[in-house]
């Protein structure tokens, strides 16, 4: 199992594969990128089975990740999606989107990693 975490803190990220390590979950490649551009060219090179994202990257700037994914061949990702605003995740919830608010609990993470891990199997 890949996991990519997107997010543009490095403080978030690191706590991420910390919950990860301490949850035990069977990744097999943990890959971290800082911004949208990054984001693409790790999935192109690495084909993540899950994308842990935060939603200003996914949604927000001159190109974002959401509509470069859904313009493109990329593989097939399962996305959860984080965010410190209740409101932006509930549309992503409405949508069926696994989404967790900022700061994540552990097993806030090890729930949608199991739910995740459900879709791509």
């Amino acid at each position: 199992m890949k996991i990519m975490l997107v997010d543009d803190k490095p403080h978030v990220r690191n706590h991420l594969k910390l919950m990860l390590k301490q949850l035990h979950f069977k990744e097999d490649v943990i890959l971290e990128a800082n911004c949208d551009q990054e984001a693409i060219r790790l999935i192109t090179e690495h084909e993540p089975d899950i994308i842990v994202t935060d939603a200003k990257l996914l949604l927000l700037g001159e190109a974002p990740l959401s509509e470069r994914l859904a313009n493109a061949q990329y593989p097939q990702s399962t996305i959860i999606v984080t965010s410190s605003h209740p409101f932006v995740l509930e549309a992503f919830s409405k949508g069926g989107i696994v989404s967790l608010l900022k700061p994540i609990a552990t097993g806030e993470l090890e729930g949608a990693l199991m739910r995740a891990f459900a879709v791509t199997g």
